[in-house]
């Protein structure tokens, strides 16, 4: 029987035909092992089937391979393959199978998805051809595929990529541009014509000159310089802030940017695509922002983040000796030939967000003068919240720094002259020898008059007397405290001091039930004056005990670290505790109590020790909660070898 068939496989060979094309046709027919290499090396997978008896259908090695099985356990069946194709291509097949059985001139070419072994999809293009006897009857169909799996996964990738730009365009409101630079064609959304006022069908026909009529002459030729600059491979990118007339008459800022993406042989531009980003109130804002700074009378300016100038105030030309009053766009670094390496890294760090401050830095000036300068460096940002550069901000602190100096010398001279003053009349010999006679008068008159001792007049002169003496005393403490500066300070253990107070108030502690904790090491010294040291804890230890809580067990704990510069004690008790908040101010003042239900309570005990404290170069710091107890800190000074 002879066969006809739909696509001759032995086409008419004329003499126009190469000579090798020739031969292979004639080697395929006589060399079956020709035909093996091209069916293999060739193709993904080849098939014949037998339509006279559709259950038979052979399959080459490639066309499971292809699925990730055995050849040598499929069977040759058509119920073999058919189970691994997706049921929606399935059917497919079967309607372009009798298109091509009905019509030979439609073709059987389609694309099935099928089921890999693994579970993955491969897509395969399927081709075929009926081979059909003399009456036209399709006996005969060999079939060809090949595996597209790895363009249908690309195409995917494209169309994901693309469906994700135009969200990102859609979503920013950006006008998208093409343009050939070398026939003129452009092609724009309509985003770009509506940012403009106008429908795109409104500005048909779309070409260059549609932009060239919207825009300046003087933008479009600083435009022009800076394209040159990118097409001469200068700039990564191409940007311009320009003009355009709106629809309605006013002009509108937008940012131009775009990137050449095919060059020609010859290293010439060919497409380049871009965008239009509506800038119009940022522009303003900027504006606005420029003037302030300009006018300001502090030394400010502003950069943009390739640390070119955007505006500078008068006071910063000054501070800085700037001659040149035409700095804008020039870069800082121009203006600066001399920068450290400290600047050029805080720059560095302040346009990726941080916040640099410097409050006092002595610098040199171009005329030889030095000034003492308090600067901080601050990014300011887009519209779109991107760092659009730097503000430095510099005061001159020169003379703040010269006052600071005298200030720092007077203070010192007015507080002791302060005290001096305040006391120095009243503690004196005579004040102190009045007092001592009157109240030795006082005792004199009652010794000779036994009768009226209980007279509330004499009382009240027996009280006043007691109390004098008591004030002349507590003022002669503190003008022998500033008096005594000048006294050596000895190195002295601390632990043992501590004991030695804490052995000469164990009586009141025992009575009074509170525990005092030494925890000082051995190897901490001090330097102090002995006198004062021993006053100094006996006064925190004996407010312990003072002012302890009778609602729980009261203790006291003392314990001591050694830091660079100090030791410092800690005196912590668990008593009635001081309100800061409200007593913080005038803790250390004179006659200053705090619990008013305390008896014999005077309120000097703590402005004298601070005194002490100072006196012997050290401070002292509080922290305190009412009804939890109360830790003093003294920092006292030590000997470095």
């Amino acid at each position: 029987m002879k066969l006809k068939k739909t696509i001759d496989l032995d086409p008419v060979l004329d003499d126009r035909e190469h000579y090798l094309k020739k031969q292979l046709y004639s080697l395929v027919k006589t060399d079956s092992s020709i035909f093996d290499f091209l069916q293999v090396g060739a193709l993904d997978g080849l098939w014949f089937w037998d339509l006279l008896d559709p259950e038979n259908v052979w399959m080459n090695s490639s066309y499971w391979t292809t699925f990730g099985y055995d050849p040598e356990k499929m069977p040759h069946k058509v119920d073999s393959w058919q189970d691994i194709v997706f049921k929606e291509d399935l059917k497919n097949v079967y309607a372009n199978f009798a298109s091509h059985s009905k019509d030979p001139s439609c073709p059987y070419d389609q694309v099935v998805r099928f089921k890999h072994k693994l579970g993955h999809t491969v897509w395969v293009r399927c081709r075929g051809m009926m081979l059909r006897d003399e009456k036209g009857k399709p006996i005969k169909m060999l079939g060809a595929h090949t595996d597209i799996t790895d363009i249908k996964n690309k195409e995917e990738e494209l169309r994901l990529q693309s469906a994700f730009f135009e969200h990102i365009i859609d979503g920013t409101g950006l006008g998208t541009w093409q343009w050939n630079v070398k026939t003129g064609e452009t092609i724009l959304n309509e985003r770009w014509a509506e940012m403009i006022g106008y429908s795109l069908a409104e500005l048909e026909p779309i070409s260059l000159g549609t932009w060239l009529e919207y825009s300046t002459k003087e933008d479009q030729d600083r435009s022009n310089k800076l394209l040159k600059d990118h097409f001469n491979k200068k700039t990564p990118f191409y940007e311009c802030e320009f003009r355009m007339k709106h629809k309605n008459g006013e002009w509108i800022w937008v940012l131009d940017r775009g990137k050449v993406v095919s060059w020609d042989q010859d290293g010439n531009p060919e497409w380049m695509v871009g965008s239009h980003q509506e800038i119009t109130k940022k522009k303003k804002d900027f504006e606005r922002n420029r003037l302030f700074i300009e006018q300001t009378p502090s030394a400010i300016a502003m950069f943009d983040n390739k640390m070119d100038y955007l505006a500078a105030s008068q006071k910063w030309f000054e501070i800085y000796e700037i001659e040149d009053k035409e700095i804008l766009g020039k870069s800082y670094y121009e203006i600066f030939s001399k920068i450290s390496e400290r600047r050029k890294k805080n720059i560095v760090n302040c346009l990726k967000g941080k916040v640099i401050k410097n409050y006092e830095e002595k610098v040199k000036t171009k005329s030889g003068k030095f000034r003492w300068l308090s600067w901080e460096l601050r990014t300011w940002y887009s519209n779109d919240q991107e760092i659009g550069g730097l503000i430095i901000h510099v005061s001159d602190i020169t003379t703040i720094k010269k006052e600071e100096e005298l200030k720092s010398l007077l203070r010192v001279a007015e507080d002791q002259n302060r005290r001096l003053k305040n006391f120095a009349h009243i503690v004196s010999h005579n004040l102190k020898s009045h007092s001592g006679n009157f109240e030795m008068l006082l005792d004199l008159f009652l010794q000779e008059n036994p009768e009226i001792e209980d007279n509330e007049i004499i009382k009240l002169f027996k009280t006043a007397s007691s109390n004098l003496s008591d004030t002349i005393a507590h003022l002669n403490e503190v003008v022998l405290i500033n008096t005594s500066l000048d006294k050596s300070l000895v190195s002295m253990e601390l632990k043992d001091v501590i004991d030695e107070v804490v052995r000469g108030v164990s009586a009141i502690a025992l009575e009074s039930k509170v525990e005092i904790n030494n925890l000082v090491s051995d190897e901490i010294d001090v330097l102090a004056i002995p006198a004062y040291l021993d006053s100094i804890l006996l006064n925190f230890i004996t407010n312990g005990i003072k002012y302890r809580s009778k609602k729980r067990k009261s203790h006291i704990t003392l314990s001591a670290v050694k830091t660079k510069n100090y030791v410092v004690l800690s005196i912590e008790d668990n008593g009635l505790g001081i309100d800061l908040t409200k007593h913080r101010s005038k803790l250390f003042g004179m006659y200053k109590t705090f619990h008013s239900n305390i008896k014999n309570s005077r309120g000097i005990g703590l402005f004298i020790t601070k005194n002490q404290v100072e006196a012997i170069g050290g401070k002292i710091e509080v922290t305190s909660k009412v009804n939890q107890g109360t830790t003093f800190k003294i920092y006292m000074k030590y000997e470095k070898n």
